[in-house]
């Protein structure tokens, strides 16, 4: 089973799949990563939401790594709930959980979107769809550049300003 399988089952657990906010997404990419973290989250997944304590009772005796995903699993779900895994933890999952975490931010913002694809061996595949964030970078670039011209025109009217 893939990790978009994994992710398609959970977010179906909620038996609400095509109506899921971006905690929700960034929560399931997270926990589907793993097999084993998978199979223990599923056990935590229902219409109500997702049962992060029970979750980290369950996975006490897991690795750190996996245990700091689900702490920011639960945050990005949940905002207030505390977690453990400070930006330096954080820095220091190393590939595939730092870049894991990473794209769950923008996952959770909503600046980019999961979307599950076939891929070339027939298997369901997961592909991040930044198109909004590339959006909201280039109308950032279009200001930047619109203030920048504004204040050479400032300047340019003070120059040819007569004394007064």
């Amino acid at each position: 089973m893939t990790q978009a399988n994994r992710y398609k089952e959970l977010a179906a657990l909620t038996k609400r799949a095509d109506n899921l906010d971006p905690a929700y997404h960034a929560a399931f990419y997270l926990l589907s990563y793993d097999p084993e973290l998978y199979e223990t989250a599923r056990r935590f997944v229902n219409v109500d939401g997702i049962g992060f304590t029970g979750m980290k009772r369950a996975t006490r005796d897991y690795d750190e790594r996996t245990r700091f995903v689900v702490d920011i699993a639960h945050n990005l779900f949940s905002y207030n709930s505390p977690c453990k895994a400070t930006p330096f933890e954080i820095s220091r999952l190393g590939y595939p959980y730092l870049e894991m975490v990473c794209n769950s931010f923008y996952i959770a913002t909503g600046e980019v979107k999961v979307v599950l694809e076939p891929g070339r061996n027939g298997q369901l595949g997961i592909k991040l769809d930044d198109s909004h964030y590339q959006q909201s970078k280039h109308i950032q670039q279009q200001f930047e550049q619109f203030q920048k011209t504004m204040t050479a025109d400032m300047v340019q009217d003070e120059a040819t300003e007569p004394e007064r």
